[in-house]
This record gives structure tokens, C-alpha cells and sequence, in this order.
């Protein structure tokens, strides 16, 4: 390992330590630098964090770095840019909360034995305030897809709903996600951000591919706000909060888009919604959701048949079945 340091000016650089060839000094070395990273303020932070989220996105059910403390160094860079804006705009440490939330995000898509060791490492707060918007809307789209796969485990979804916030904020972004990207980087061309650039088209394309870009996370960020609100909505005792007429109108025209064709998106969260006997009321009593899945129930949608199931659960139950037929009739 000195041979392979000797020209590398960073100490304990994270490079450096995954090329060691004993296995026993590696793992304690990365250990090291799990413990170490947040404390520090060295310049070049960024790139073995770029590099753990390349690793994060092509092998996310390797063990090696879970077992060795990567979620605990994750949830704390996100708290220090939350906390230490001095740091955060010093060299290109505005990436690492971005960088951090998406490869807890990556770690948890697949394994519940790992979303079990994010949750005990303490992610799920300082998620939650990327969430809230403390940043932008970049870190949001990370922080939803983030807790999305942790709600989507028996084991890890109390620790999500443990947190009400959670639902009404990922109700909020559904609604707002498009407006926001909008509004906060599509409108303005000259206004930017050049962090919000490069991660939208890694240094690859000018304005039309960020344009593009852009259009595509907005898309993902209303689609996977909607899947972490279809977590809560199997559960009875959230409906009510989900239930509101404001939102409920909206659900048929929430779609994923080309980028997010395997998403139900809207309608799969009425789908679920539907199933459920306290849910089947409110969206019976909205004339404008009922057209809409007859009118999706008539296409070739791909989610049709999720419209006809909506419609069957609605006229299979009594109560439900007088408010559809009154609608129809009108």
C-alpha cells in the first residue's frame, strides 16, 4: 500500500485505501475513513463520494461497505451541509448531500437487511429535512426515492411513518414536484445553478439537454413521491390524511411519463386506494376521478386494467356504488 500512495498527495486517500491488496488492512482502512470523512474539511471530498455512488448504482447488494459504516457516513455529510453552509459552498461540497442521499437510496433499493441497517444508522431524519426543501429540489428527488424504499419493507416502514411529516410533505411534493422545477430551474435559464447542471447531464450537453433532463426528475419526483405516499395508503389509518378532494382530483392526470413507463404512478395510488373500503368514499364522492377511470377503463392505457378495478371495487360496494351511479347519470 505505501508503494501505491507514494504519489498520491491526500492521506488515507479513499482511492488509495480500496487498492490495498490485503483484505483485513482494506476493511480496516475503509472503516477509518467512514469514521473520519464527515469531520473533515480537505479539499477533493467530493470525489470518493462520486465514487461511492458510482459503486452504490452498479453493485447495490454488495455488503462490503454497509457492514463498515457507510450509512452512518452518509446521514452525517448530509447533516453537516444542513448545518455548516460554509462548508457546503466551499470547493464542490455542494454535491455531497446529493450524492450521500442517493446512494442511501441505491444501498436500499433491494435488500431489507440493509434499509434495516440504514434505519438504525440514523438516515431517516436527515432525509426528512432534504425532503422539507432545506436544500433544492435536486436533493429532494433523492431523499423521496431514498424513503420510498425504506417504506416499501414491513420491517423499516414504521420508522418511516413514525414521522407524519413524512406523508403530508410527500403529498405537497406530488402536487407542487412539477411547478418546482419549473419555477426553480426550468423558467430561468440564466439563473441556473451549475451544480444542478452537471448532475443533470454529467458535464454532457448544453441548454436543451438540461431542459430535458430537468423534465424527466420532475416527472421522477412526482412519481416517487407517489410511490412513498402508496406505501402509507396500504395502510387504513393513513387514508384520511391522503383522502383530501385537492388531492385525490389530481391522481388521474399524475402519470411517469416516457422516463417513468413502468411507473402506475396516479393510478396506481387510486388502485390502492380503491382497495380499501374507507378509501372507495372519498373518491366515489369526486365526480372528476370517476369520468377519469372510465375514461382510462375505455382505453388502451397501459394501466387500464387498473382503472377497471378501481370502477368494480367502487359498484361492488354498496355505499361507494350510489355515489359512481350518481355521477354517471350526471
Amino acid at each position: 500500500m505505501d508503494k501505491v500512495s507514494a504519489d498520491c498527495p491526500y492521506p488515507g486517500c479513499f482511492f488509495c485505501v480500496m487498492k490495498e491488496g490485503n483484505p483485513s488492512k482494506r476493511r480496516a482502512s475503509i472503516l477509518k475513513f467512514f469514521r473520519e470523512l464527515p469531520s473533515q474539511d480537505d479539499d477533493g471530498q467530493v470525489l470518493p463520494i462520486s465514487g461511492l455512488w458510482n459503486t452504490a448504482m452498479a453493485h447495490p447488494n454488495d455488503p462490503e461497505f454497509i457492514e463498515l459504516g457507510i450509512f452512518e457516513c452518509m446521514a452525517s455529510l448530509i447533516w453537516k451541509g444542513l448545518k455548516n453552509r460554509r462548508w457546503l459552498s466551499h470547493d464542490q461540497n455542494i454535491y455531497i448531500p446529493y450524492y450521500a442521499a442517493h446512494i442511501i437510496g441505491s444501498y436500499t433499493m433491494n435488500m431489507e437487511e440493509f434499509a434495516v441497517q440504514a434505519v438504525h444508522a440514523g438516515v431517516v431524519p436527515p432525509l426528512i429535512e432534504l425532503l422539507r426543501g432545506r436544500l433544492t429540489w435536486v436533493e429532494q428527488r433523492v431523499a423521496v426515492r431514498a424513503l420510498g424504499h425504506l417504506a416499501t419493507y414491513p420491517s423499516t416502514f414504521p420508522s418511516v411513518a413514525g414521522h407524519g411529516e413524512i406523508l403530508e410533505l410527500s403529498i405537497q411534493l406530488a402536487m407542487s414536484s412539477l411547478e418546482i422545477v419549473y419555477s426553480h430551474f426550468y423558467q430561468y435559464v440564466d439563473r441556473r445553478l451549475n451544480y444542478h447542471c452537471d448532475l443533470l447531464t454529467r458535464g454532457m450537453g448544453g441548454v436543451e439537454m438540461e431542459s430535458r433532463k430537468a423534465e424527466e426528475w420532475a416527472s421522477q419526483l412526482q412519481c416517487w413521491s407517489l410511490q412513498l405516499i402508496n406505501c402509507f395508503a396500504f395502510k387504513p389509518e393513513f387514508l384520511p390524511t391522503i383522502c383530501k378532494p385537492e388531492f385525490l382530483v389530481k391522481l388521474p392526470g399524475m402519470w411517469g411519463g416516457l422516463v417513468n413507463e413502468n411507473s402506475p404512478a396516479g393510478i396506481g395510488l387510486l388502485r390502492t386506494i380503491c382497495h380499501h373500503k374507507v378509501g372507495r368514499g372519498p373518491v366515489a364522492s369526486c365526480p372528476g376521478i370517476v369520468e377519469a377511470l372510465c375514461n382510462i377503463a375505455r382505453s388502451s392505457d397501459d394501466w387500464q386494467y387498473m382503472a377497471i378495478d378501481c370502477l368494480l371495487w367502487l359498484l361492488q360496494d354498496s355505499n361507494s356504488c350510489q355515489k359512481v351511479n350518481k355521477c354517471l347519470k350526471t
